[in-house]
């Protein structure tokens, strides 16, 4: 009898769920999946790579848009930038595909290396993110565009199987020097004016910098799994040692460098970058050269190049505003 005048609770099915704004436990469930999936691929492709790349687009537009005293139109440098992100996501997604057999073999920590991500989810944000940097790049200037596809070819003939630059250091050099030059020169295509000599003395040796510093210190370490999968890196063919001294020798050389282009153009923001690379080149050489202690770990002059990167970069910006 109680349970006959007992109120009518209301139904909790899928439908009525989805009708009251709550998702239904699959579509939730198939949500976190797909964040956790996006997640994974940005963290796949380095995420302080990502932002590199775009202090590089940025800073190549400010510079020369400056020195031309000209202002850029904002809306299509955003578009720029974000089509620069979108395609350094499906460059560094794609190696890590490809470099998924040597990521295994050194104990790597990435989410394709260590199963958090699947090969069919990252060939799949490889496509929509290749497909968006080049749509978003037409819509921010067909030069950008152009860029972008020349920076994606160079990005796989870098980890394609066909091509492999990534397999001898001086094809893996050439190709991440040129990648990195043309992320410099799709931001002074962005700015809407052209080249100055600033921009280019600043990309031409922050790009020199990829290809024989950090091309060279990124496999410092990997030996084992580059030996196994058949590259014939310096570090492989002449051993850590004499890539350490080349990665020395190179930051010195391109501090000098940097430092006779500042004297010529005579610049605050390439004085400034001219300043604060010299130090991060003695640094870098430092890490390079060092035997014992935190700073002679395999690892060491790849971060410490990375930050003076950044460093460079940000104390041109701020050499920008300051003038």
């Amino acid at each position: 009898m109680t349970t006959a005048f007992a109120p009518r609770l209301p139904e909790t099915s899928a439908s009525s769920a989805t009708a009251f704004g709550v998702p239904s436990p699959p579509a939730a469930s198939g949500f976190r999946l797909s964040a956790r999936t996006v997640g994974n691929c940005l963290r796949e492709a380095r995420p302080l790579v990502q932002a590199m790349f775009v202090l590089r687009f940025v800073t190549g537009a400010l510079l020369t848009s400056s020195a031309a005293h000209h202002r850029p139109d904002a809306p299509h440098l955003l578009l720029g930038a974000v089509a620069w992100w979108a395609a350094t996501v499906s460059v560094y997604v794609f190696n890590g595909v490809s470099d998924l057999c040597e990521d295994r073999a050194n104990r790597s920590t990435r989410p394709l290396a260590g199963g958090r991500l699947t090969e069919s989810a990252a060939r799949r944000a490889v496509a929509v993110t290749a497909l968006a940097g080049l749509v978003l790049g037409c819509a921010s200037g067909w030069r950008v565009a152009e860029a972008a596809a020349v920076f994606l070819a160079l990005g796989y003939a870098y980890s394609a199987p066909s091509v492999a630059a990534k397999c001898r250091s001086w094809s893996a050099s050439a190709v991440t020097c040129a990648a990195a030059g043309a992320t410099y020169f799709a931001g002074v295509a962005a700015s809407g004016v052209g080249l100055t000599a600033e921009a280019a003395v600043f990309a031409v040796v922050l790009s020199l910098g990829v290809g024989l510093i950090a091309a060279v210190a990124k496999d410092l370490g990997s030996t084992r799994g580059d030996a196994l999968a058949g590259r014939r890196t310096l570090a492989v063919v002449r051993g850590e040692r004499s890539a350490r001294r080349f990665c020395a020798a190179a930051g010195v050389a391109l501090a000098l460098a940097i430092a006779a282009g500042a004297l010529w153009v005579r610049q605050l923001p390439l004085e400034a970058a001219a300043a604060v690379f010299a130090v991060g080149a003695l640094c870098v050489a430092g890490r390079c050269l060092a035997v014992h202690g935190e700073g002679a770990g395999p690892r060491a002059p790849y971060r410490a190049w990375m930050v003076t990167q950044y460093a460079v970069h940000l104390a041109a910006l701020a050499a920008l505003a300051w003038g």
